[in-house]
Parts: C-alpha cells; structure tokens; sequence
C-alpha cells in the first residue's frame, strides 16, 4: 500500500510570543527612569551646594517651635529643596531630547552614510516594496555605508526612522534573496519602536554620565568627603548600564525577527539573511556579557521555536530589581519634600511604589505570565512545567537580590554613615517582599492562564494581566518600603506596630479585594477551557502546506476551588469560634483598655488563620498556592468577622455595620501583606526541599 509521507509529518506549531507586548518595553522605561533618576540626584546635590547652609539654619529656627508647628514651618524650606531636584530631572530629560535630535547627524557623518544615487533606482524601488510588506505606514529613508561597514542598522529621529545598509547587502537587495530578510529584520526595529526606545535609553545615558560628573568636579572645589561613598555607586550603575543596555538590545533582535517572520513569506527570507551572519561566538563570558547581539544560532533556534526567547536569566531579573532599588529612594527623597505641606501621610512612599512597582510589573510580572503562556503550549501541559518555575524561582531571586542591593548602592545614600550601609534591617523587607511579589504573580500566571483559551483577541488576555501585575507590584512595593521605614526606624518592635496597625490605606484594600475576585474566577472558569482548543492567535501562521500541527491546549484541573474553600472554611470556623470564647470571656467592652485587648485579639487570631492556611497551600502546591492562598484567607476572615457579628448582635442587640466593615477591610490589607510574607518565606524553602530530593534521586544507583 503507498504511503502518503506528508500524511503521516506532525509539526509543532511555532508559538506566537508576539501575542503580548515584550517584557523588555517596561526594563527600557525603567531604565530611562533610573536614568532620569541621577538627575534627582544632581538636583539634590546642587540645592546642597548653592543653598545648604540657608537650608539648615531653616531647619534648626523650625526645631526651637512646638511639635504641631513644625510641619507647616520647614513646608516651604523643603518644597524648595524638592524643587531643585525635581528640577535636575527635568534638565537632564531635556538635554537627552537635545541629544535624541542631534544624534542621527552625528551618526551620518561619523559613519560616512551616504543617500542612494541614481543607479540605485532597482534597490530604493525593492526597498520600498519591503517597507510595504513590512506594513509600515512610510517608507524609511535609505542611507547606503561606506565598504568597510559590516552590519546593517536602523536609527533616525522619532517619527523619522532611517536605515544604513552596507554596500554587499545593497547589491543583493536587486532581486528578492537573503537581502530581504535583513531589510525587514530593520524593519521590523522600527515598527516595534525599538529606534526610538534604544536611542533615547542611549542619549539619556549620554546625558547622565555627564551629570554624575558634576558631584565630582564638585568635591575638588569643596573636598573630597563624599567621594569614598559615591564613586563606587556610580561605578556600580555604569556596570548596570551596560550590562541592561546589552541584555535589552539581545533581547529586541529575537522579537525583531519574529515581527519579520510573522506574514508566510518573509520566513524563509529572514532564516537566509540569517545566514549572511558569522557563526562564531565569543568564548570570553564577560565578553558575551556584553554582546549586543545574540549568535546565530541562538537567532536560528529561536525562529523555529519561539518559546525560547521567553523567560528572563538570573542577571536580567536582578538588573531590573536593582534599577528599581537605586530609582527609589531618589524618587522618595524628591516626593517627600514636595509633599510636606499636604496632609499625604507616607506621600513619597506612594510616589515611589507608583513609579518603580508599575514599571517593575511591566517588566517583571509581564515577562513571567509571557514565559508561562509560551512554555505551556509550546510543550502541551495544562499548567507551567518545572522548567518554567525553575525560571520563576530564578526570576524571584534576582529581583529580591536586587532591591536589596539597589537600596544600598541608591545615591540616595550620599552622606550616610558608613554603618547604616551594613544594617541588615535594610535588607530585610526588600528580599521579602521581592520574592513574595514575584511568587505570588507567577502564581495568578498558572491559575489564569487557561481562561487565555476563553478569548478572542491576545490584548483581552494581556491587557487584565498587565494591569494586574502592575498593581500587584504597586502595592507590594508600598508594603515592603513601608515595612523597611517601620525595621529600620523601630527595628522589630516596629514591625510588630505595623503588622497591628499600618493598614488603613485604600490600594492595598482594594487589591486584596481584586485578588480574592480573580482567584474565583481563574477558579470557576478555568475548567470550562477543557472543553476548548487553542486559539489561532496563539501560534504564528502555519509555514508548511500539507501537514498535520499539533496544537497543545491550555486545559484546567479543575480542582481549583474544592481544597481551598475546606480550608478556609475550617480555619474561619475555628478561628471564629476562639474570639467568641475569648470576647465571652473578657466580658463587655466598656474601656479602652478593653477595645484595645479585644482589636489584638482580633488582629493576632485572623492572622494566625491566614498564615496558617497561607503556610499550607504553599507547601502543598508551591506554584498556584499562593493565588489560591486569596481564595482560603478571606473566607477565614469572612467567618472570623461574622463571629464577631453573632457575639456584638448577641450581647448588645445589634450588630455595627461601620465597625465590622473597618476592621474588616483594614484584616483584608493585613492579610495581603502577610500573604506578601508568607509566600516569601514558605515557597523558597518547599522548592529547595524539592531541588535536594531530586538532586538526591539522581545520586541513587
């Protein structure tokens, strides 16, 4: 019998990682800001200089005042201050546009480029049919390079890209070839942004280096006394500088060649202009470090199977956690002077959870719910594979380690004591909350991804889940900078006071509130997507006629929902069982002293119920338990609260609605910060337990 051989070929669909925005759009932000950052810094340090001793002598007339007088005293002395360095930031933003604007004429004389001349008619013509295959709306303007240039690039003015191409590839570009390929690669650059991104992260750099170098000019004049303490910081943050610069641009070219390869014909164009390229690498890892593109096999590779370009090293992830530990403090440092005359209490704080949190969920929490999309139907599993939460553990400990070491290299910390550097009560609360954060994102990834199989369109997944994570990481980077001001301020007792009473701000409500809704709805819906298949959007169009693709589906467990409500239900039932025995006891609640012993009742046994059924979801099931620690915790709460609604109706007839709903909602924000904690703590030790079992498995005969 004869055999049909396409009939039995089986290809695996290329997965289509384009169906969300790229992870490294939010590092490029966060960069730019970090950037904008030494301008707070300079800003500071020029108020310093010009104004310093009229800024002290303010501020010592201010302390001879009473208390309450004090604020409204040292309000407008500060504003100024926070003027100055705002102002710095806005100067170094300006001269980086400056620089934006003038650096494509630069380009063009110091690289010789040179406009098509007549006998390039056929190639200006093939170019612009690229450039509409490309869908660009205009056609780029062609520079041609000189002989001895090697690789074609893109550049130019926002809103007015270019494109330099070296003489070889614009004598193949006459007919359609390998040449192709590389033009719409170039292409591809600039219908992603990556001209206007690049070159604006490059000429903010431009501007920074420039400015972090008035502090030193500045101690000749003054003395050298903060030096000790400044040059290995901005050191420090140029080795940062380049090592994102290259790790973003590396990352860029995979995304620029699947933007090319994503209509049918331009994929074998790019996989030949590909192979124009040299194939060796650098064997010298700090070189490679610094390599601005990826090799070509790695490029190869990543065409065939796009998953790959997904998830972000262990150097990446520290990188954009201690770029947003160095923006910190200088953003609190500038927010909290401009503030002082408003009644904002902790207005800094929020200023810098709202700038570094948004664009670490940007960056961060997109980059992890990506690679878990990419992974799961790129190897048909119904949840992220070990590989995948290898990467999130990976992922985790890279941003804590580098909140941790933002906070101490921040120049921020010009003029402190040499000892404050070492206290680990600094260290504390970003490790935490920076694991905690990324666990728990990683988890609200695993439990959500089947409803991807739910939608149409990719942005109707990828929009909930970007602003999701951003406000997860918003508030989270509140509640750890909150818990660092109470460690290091008061030490544990005033970590004690801010687990007690640190919770009357509506965010952190209302995101506990929007974490318990998504938990039951991943939940609930999550299992009506077995009976779904893959969406089309999913995966990058088919680019072999007459086989059959396997197209792995995203299906639920379905078992969700069941544990977790058990558990919840029989920590609230037992917890609200003991604070009616215990308020029965204490009897009516007529003193202060009374209302004080029964709100610690109250706090301490509806955290312990939380943590409790935190600790145990966690050690159970390490990749969704965190998430479904916000399907357990509230109903703990929910039972605890109507205990305490049976025993008030009971004792006094009724029941105050106004006072079960602030101790409530204040419980909620405990909980979600306690959860930050507790999936923090617990989760790093389950995957190490796991990681030595298994690593003990393989050392058995």
């Amino acid at each position: 019998m004869e055999k049909n051989p396409l009939a039995s070929t089986v290809v695996v669909r290329r997965v289509n990682v384009l169906a969300f925005p790229a992870p490294t759009t939010g590092l490029y932000l966060l960069f730019i800001a970090a950037l904008l950052g030494v301008g707070l810094f300079v800003g500071s340090w020029m108020h310093n200089v010009v104004l310093g001793k009229e800024w002290i002598q303010a501020l010592n007339n201010c302390l001879a005042l009473e208390v309450d007088q004090q604020r409204g005293c040292t309000a407008p002395t500060e504003f100024r201050r926070g003027l100055w360095s705002f102002a710095g930031a806005v100067l170094v933003a300006g001269l980086a546009v400056a620089v934006l604007y003038a650096v494509p004429s630069v380009i063009r004389r110091r690289r010789t480029l040179e406009l098509p001349m007549p006998k390039h008619q056929a190639v200006v013509e093939r170019f612009g049919q690229l450039a509409s295959q490309a869908s660009l709306l205009r056609v780029p303007r062609l520079y041609i390079g000189p002989a001895r240039m090697g690789d074609a690039f893109s550049f130019g003015r926002p809103g007015s890209p270019a494109v330099a191409l070296p003489p070889k590839i614009v004598g193949m570009l006459v007919r359609p070839g390998p040449a192709d390929g590389v033009v719409l690669h170039e292409f591809a650059h600039i219908r992603h942004r990556d001209v206007e991104l690049a070159w604006t992260a490059r000429s903010a750099w431009y501007v920074a280096l420039l400015a972090l170098l008035f502090p030193i000019v500045g101690a000749l004049w003054e003395g050298p006394s903060v030096l000790p303490n400044y040059l290995w910081r901005a050191a420090l943050l140029a080795v940062v500088v380049e090592i994102v610069t290259a790790a973003v641009l590396r990352a860029r070219e995979y995304d620029a060649d699947l933007r090319a390869t994503a209509e049918l014909p331009s994929l074998e164009a790019v996989r030949s202009g590909l192979g124009l390229l040299g194939t060796g690498s650098p064997l010298n890892w700090l070189r490679r470090l610094r390599m601005r593109h990826p090799t070509r096999t790695e490029r190869l590779d990543v065409l065939e199977s796009p998953h790959l370009a997904t998830g972000s090293s262990f150097l990446q992830a520290l990188c954009a956690g201690l770029l947003a530990g160095v923006l910190g403090p200088l953003v609190v440092s500038t927010a909290t002077p401009l503030l002082s005359g408003t009644e904002i209490v902790l207005g800094g704080i929020w200023t810098s959870a709202a700038v570094t949190g948004s664009l670490l969920g940007l960056t961060v929490g997109l980059d992890i719910w990506r690679s878990q999309f990419a992974y799961s139907l790129a190897h048909g599993t119904n949840r992220p594979g070990s590989q995948t939460m290898c990467g999130v553990f990976i992922t985790a400990a890279g941003v804590s380690a580098g909140l941790a070491l933002g906070q101490l290299i921040s120049l921020a910390g010009i003029g402190q004591d040499a000892s404050a550097l070492l206290d680990p009560m600094t260290l504390i609360a970003p490790i935490i909350a920076g694991l905690g954060t990324v666990f728990i994102c990683a988890a609200f990834g695993a439990v959500c991804l089947p409803l991807a199989l739910l939608v149409t369109r990719p942005w109707h997944f990828w929009l909930p889940a970007v602003l999701l994570n951003i406000a997860i990481f918003l508030v989270a980077t509140w509640i750890g900078d909150s818990l660092d001001l109470a460690l290091t301020s008061f030490g544990w007792l005033g970590a004690s006071m801010w687990i007690q009473d640190g919770y009357d701000e509506w965010p952190g409500i209302g995101l506990a509130v929007l974490l318990t809704v998504v938990a039951f709805i991943a939940a609930l819906l999550g299992p009506m997507s077995r009976r779904r298949g893959a969406r089309e959007w999913m995966y990058f169009p088919s680019h072999t006629s007459g086989a059959t693709y396997s197209s792995p589906a995203l299906s639920a467990t379905g078992r969700t929902l069941r544990f977790p409500l058990v558990l919840g239900l029989a920590a609230g039932l037992a917890g609200s069982i003991f604070l009616v025995s215990q308020l029965l006891l204490t009897g009516p609640i007529t003193t202060t002293e009374a209302a004080a012993q029964a709100n610690s009742l109250w706090v301490s046994t509806t955290v312990v119920c939380w943590v409790a059924t935190g600790a145990i979801l966690c050690l159970i099931d390490p990749v969704a338990g965190p998430a479904k620690v916000f399907i357990a915790g509230p109903l703990s709460l929910g039972f605890c609260a109507l205990g305490v609604a049976v025993f008030w109706f009971a004792s006094t007839d009724s029941a105050p609605i106004n006072l079960l709903w602030s101790i409530w909602s204040t419980a909620m924000e405990r909980g979600l910060a306690v959860s930050i904690l507790i999936v923090g703590l617990v989760v790093p030790v389950r995957y190490a337990t796991v990681a030595a079992r298994r690593r003990y498995r393989r050392g058995q005969p």
